[in-house]
């Protein structure tokens, strides 16, 4: 690989920790939350009362939550690979597992300590979870779509 697109990825890369400090800490929609500096330790919580209330919910309810939910997984699906870019080395799988969940908790906890959100064990979870399955589907196309070569002309 040049250093010229070396140069480039680390620029994307830097630029999507960026997004997600921006997504996390300074959108407009988070002026709008209630119980600031609270923590939520019961796992899928909010999901739990949505199922429940599901009827009840009107349609931006409804987006908010699949936004959420959906949201917190695609936020950290290549985070391992940005990582991994902007660090210029191959990561084992557990330090992967090891940086996604302390970079998630950290971003949980920092939400808490300076009152700018909710900690949450479900956006742990689901940033976890998105993380790990970016981890394991951008590095594994080699394994996953190997062609065979075809020996008989058709």
């Amino acid at each position: 690989m040049t250093q010229k697109k070396r140069s480039y990825l680390i620029i994307i890369c830097l630029l999507y920790f960026f997004l997600v400090f921006h997504i996390v800490f300074l959108l407009d929609y988070r002026l709008n939350e209630n119980f600031y500096g609270s923590i939520n330790i019961i796992p899928f919580y909010k999901s739990y009362i949505f199922f429940l209330n599901c009827e009840n919910s009107n349609f931006c309810h409804k987006i908010s939550f699949l936004r959420e939910f959906f949201g917190n997984i695609i936020l950290f699906f290549p985070f391992s690979k940005a990582l991994e870019i902007v660090l210029q080395k191959k990561l084992t799988f557990k330090k992967k597992c090891f940086y996604i969940f302390i970079t998630s908790f950290s971003i949980e906890f920092s939400q808490y300590l300076f009152n700018l959100g909710i900690m949450e064990v479900d956006d742990i979870i689901l940033n976890f979870s998105g993380g790990i399955l970016g981890a394991y589907l951008l590095n594994c196309p080699k394994k996953v779509f190997k062609f065979k070569k075809c020996t008989k002309p058709y």
